[in-house]
């Protein structure tokens, strides 16, 4: 019982950790842009004051929207198939951890309702003899 709830967590844990990989694979060039676009805002904030700024940061900020709008539809279109991967591989596992607990489950109910009647009686023939 306790390996195939071991290999149950090894098995999960390496799904996750493929999808992450699957994931990373495409990550430093999209970062990069990212990293780009947060150092050119910053510099162009350096540069205009006043009411000059109002424009200039929604023109950028409707330039930056435009550029990155495809790629978070990439993101998306990536992430889609992995969240429901992981789900078909998640549901099965925990289905079988759920038909494998429920038993024991049972089993500790009975020892606690077992040791609380226990317990019961025993105060019971305590306090009676006063």
């Amino acid at each position: 019982m306790k390996f195939s709830l071991i290999t149950i967590l090894v098995v999960a844990l390496a799904i996750g950790s493929e999808s992450a990989s699957l994931v990373k694979r495409d990550a430093p060039a999209e970062l990069e842009k990212i990293a780009k676009y947060f150092q050119d805002l910053v510099d162009n904030l350096k540069n205009v004051k006043g009411p000059e700024l109002v424009n200039k940061a929604n023109a950028y900020f409707e330039q930056s929207r435009a550029q990155f709008q495809p790629m978070v539809e990439k993101f998306h279109e990536q992430l889609k198939p992995l969240s429901s991967n992981i789900e078909d591989h998640i549901k099965p596992l925990a289905a079988s951890v759920q038909a494998q607990v429920a038993p024991l489950a049972g089993m500790v109910q009975t020892h606690v309702e077992d040791v609380l009647k226990f317990v019961a009686d025993k105060s019971k023939a305590i306090l009676r003899p006063q």
